[in-house]
């Protein structure tokens, strides 16, 4: 275990022994693994995750952009990254550089980093992104006549100078919605009719990919020859919902108590007084708020856990502090209680109280918490 800074008022910690357990549930499908880390790794670390799973067998990995891309090459990381946003095509140049595949978002971005590769004398990786029924980034491809005009226009785009097309790939909307099934499976035949179309020509892109964590854990026909796996590479559930499952959960976060408070009854706590004492109680002042990443939406709704036994958070969650109801004769000053993870709360519960997404939660915890790593 990376031993926690003397310093540190709070922190996240990563199992990386959890990490490894959910890779392999998708490395079980028996097809290749990008690990998805964009996002610093959902809040958990992208270069030392990264560099864990690519000791582990990860084949290859996908980031948001070029500026995280390099940071993983920068962090000793070898393996093939695929940048899955837009790139402007004045960056030709660094993307060769730092060897990384860029995804190419429609006809006329592949031309432009055509031109831009072929002027600086360079090669560009480049995967086809797309747009099967997303309607975000990637080549129009929804419906049947869209999917035909789209293999033309990928036909087009591999044929081009400076760049060099080795995969193809789209990402499903609703995969994670077991009442959508009809819509995911209408994503999927888009995505093979240009595959199909391709394929027939002698063009088909060495690594064809389709599914995203959602699609690994519930829809086996939508893999090809690699999947992405992104939120349960954390443990986390794709619909975000509080399950039990084979996944486990790989960030915890945790902070210290500062001071143990008793008050009379009656006395109000924290911003707004939403908090009031009904008889004689007693406060753990805890070294966490929401510039932390522990969401001021949890205030007076969550519980925290110390020395294994759980008490509730009281009054407004405040920037840098929380306090929690405890047993005067069970806590100290120095005690490390669990806010979210582990014993505590899931991200899960955490997300429904905030009313957002687990994932959400751990990308918004921020560079004060340190990030400790056990198990690995």
């Amino acid at each position: 275990m990376d031993g926690v800074s003397p310093s540190a008022r709070t922190w996240a910690e990563i199992d990386l022994a959890n990490l490894l357990h959910n890779f392999n549930l998708a490395k079980a499908c028996g097809k290749k693994v990008m690990c998805v880390i964009k996002a610093d790794a959902y809040g958990h670390g992208a270069v030392r995750c990264g560099r864990y799973l690519e000791d582990h067998g990860a084949d290859a990995f996908a980031v948001a952009c070029l500026a995280e891309a390099a940071e993983l090459r920068e962090g000793g990381i070898t393996r093939p990254v695929l940048i899955l946003g837009y790139t402007a095509a004045q960056y030709a140049g660094l993307l060769a550089r730092y060897n990384v595949a860029q995804t190419l978002v429609d006809e006329s971005h592949a031309l432009e980093m055509s031109g831009a590769a072929s002027a600086a004398g360079v090669a560009l990786e480049c995967h086809i992104k797309l747009d099967t029924g997303m309607s975000r980034a990637g080549l129009y491809a929804q419906g049947k006549e869209a999917a035909f005009e789209a293999a033309l226009a990928a036909e087009r785009m591999m044929k081009l100078p400076g760049i060099r097309v080795t995969g193809m790939y789209t990402h499903f909307a609703v995969a994670d919605t077991p009442g959508e099934d009809d819509y995911t499976a209408w994503q999927l035949e888009n995505y093979n009719i240009v595959l199909d179309e391709l394929t027939k020509k002698g063009l088909r892109p060495e690594t064809c990919h389709t599914s995203n964590s959602a699609c690994i854990m519930s829809h086996p026909e939508t893999v090809v020859d690699m999947v992405r796996e992104g939120i349960m590479l954390y443990g986390l559930y794709p619909d975000s919902a509080p399950q039990e499952g084979p996944l486990k959960s790989v960030m915890t976060l945790k902070t210290r108590v500062s001071q143990v408070k008793d008050f009379p009854a009656g006395t109000t706590v924290s911003y707004g007084r939403t908090f009031r004492g009904g008889g004689p109680f007693t406060t753990a002042v805890l070294l966490a708020g929401y510039a932390d990443g522990y969401p001021r939406r949890l205030s007076n709704s969550a519980s925290v856990v110390i020395n294994g036994k759980k008490y509730p958070q009281a009054g407004r969650i405040c920037m840098d502090m929380s306090m929690a109801l405890v047993d005067k004769s069970e806590v100290a000053r120095g005690d490390a209680a669990t806010l979210i993870g582990g014993d505590s709360i899931s991200w899960e519960q955490a997300a429904q109280i905030v009313g957002t997404i687990n994932y959400e939660l751990t990308c918004l915890v921020t560079a004060r918490a340190e990030r400790v790593y056990v198990n690995g």
